[in-house]
């Protein structure tokens, strides 16, 4: 497998000194050495040297990985263990082994109808109810988490942007970002999606892509680059874009009940893209809310247990690394436990409800959305 034979050196450099495990989500709930980075880093270092077949279940364990990147955080050796996971997922499905069944059965429905949910590409926007113009400065991508399953959120977004004479407009013909198969290591496709957008961006003649969406973001600033080549545009969280509004006046955060919320850092977009200040200063920004943090926070934040495909791959352990996050959150007596990334609050929610928890779990778009008061043109 020669896209593996490139991390040898790094395989060969681990140390197995179980740093790495210490923080990892997955083994935090399973205890299962196989399910932690140094177990995956062993299985790869089997593989590499021959003494071990990638067989089906040596191949779950890789995929077995929230993508959090804390491992990367907490290596004694200096290397990249999270890497070395994307590139052996590379390999795996260049070799036709996989993604396992869960993931290459999204990655399929993604391929045919450029979202996970098996919606017809008509339904993205059936939510929008205003008239944006064709070309803009400023393109918002939805993603198609907050496209097929927070609706209203999104639309307080366009909303809250247009009301605030904004310039921006939406992909009409916007398709899946990629995030999903990039991470199952099926780069072609990945490529092939990054490629569509490429060209859907480049006809609104903007500059700048502003996004709702942590793994969006992501994968924009990350993936986008090697996928694309040429891939010019600034990228936004739209985090960003109302926290200078509200900075500048154009929209006016009102008074309300005092209440105290905490943040979850999306792995995404903190440690990947080392992206903590905005959401927190715009919660600050809001008359009334007490931004209470947990113990675990920024760079040190837990994952919320649904990225890099292990939703897809076992919901259920995703859930539980969620519910550990849900009770770090519950300790902070806060009322809501705010997030930017839609896949997070998914399964934050999902934790919330299994555990009977008072935390109500939301977007910083409807927190804001709550409290706001606009004062520039439309």
């Amino acid at each position: 497998m020669e896209e593996l034979e490139k991390f040898k050196t790094q395989i060969a450099m681990c140390n197995i000194c179980a740093w790495c495990r210490i923080k990892c989500p997955v083994y935090s709930v399973t205890k299962w050495e196989s399910e932690g980075p140094r177990g995956r880093m062993i299985l790869l270092r089997g593989i590499v040297y021959g003494l071990l077949e990638p067989t089906q279940k040596v191949i779950e364990k890789v995929y077995e990985c929230t993508s959090c990147a804390m491992c990367n955080f907490n290596c004694d050796a200096g290397i990249s263990p999270l890497e070395v996971m994307l590139g052996a997922r590379r390999a795996f499905s260049r070799a036709g082994v996989a993604p396992p069944p869960p993931n290459k059965r999204m990655d399929m429905r993604i391929a045919r109808d450029k979202n996970p949910y098996a919606s017809p590409q008509e339904a993205r926007f059936q939510w929008l109810d205003v008239t944006l113009p064709e070309k803009s400065d400023g393109v918002l991508f939805v993603g198609c988490v907050n496209a097929f399953r927070h609706q209203e959120t999104v639309k307080k977004a366009v909303s809250m942007l247009k009301a605030a004479g904004y310039d921006f407009t939406l992909l009409k013909d916007e398709v899946c970002c990629g995030m999903h198969p990039y991470w199952d290591g099926q780069t072609e496709l990945a490529k092939q999606l990054a490629e569509q957008n490429a060209l859907l961006f480049d006809k609104t003649e903007a500059s700048t892509v502003i996004t709702p969406c942590a793994g969006c973001y992501s994968t924009f600033t990350k993936a986008y680059p090697e996928l694309v080549g040429n891939f010019g545009f600034k990228v936004k969280h739209i985090s960003e874009v109302i926290r200078d509004l509200a900075k500048e006046g154009v929209i006016e955060l009102r008074e309300g009940e005092a209440v105290k919320v905490t943040y979850h850092d999306p792995c995404h977009l903190g440690r990947h893209c080392n992206f903590y200040d905005p959401p927190r200063e715009l919660i600050k920004l809001i008359p009334g809310v007490e931004l209470v943090e947990m113990e675990k926070n920024r760079s040190e934040a837990n994952c919320c247990g649904g990225g890099g495909g292990l939703f897809t791959l076992n919901p259920e352990l995703a859930v539980r690394i969620a519910e550990r996050r849900v009770k770090e959150a519950e300790a902070t007596g806060s009322k809501y436990l705010i997030t930017v990334c839609p896949l997070c609050r998914t399964n934050l929610d999902l934790a919330s409800k299994r555990l009977d928890s008072q935390l109500r779990v939301c977007d910083l778009v409807d927190l804001v959305a709550s409290r706001l008061r606009v004062t520039g043109e439309a």
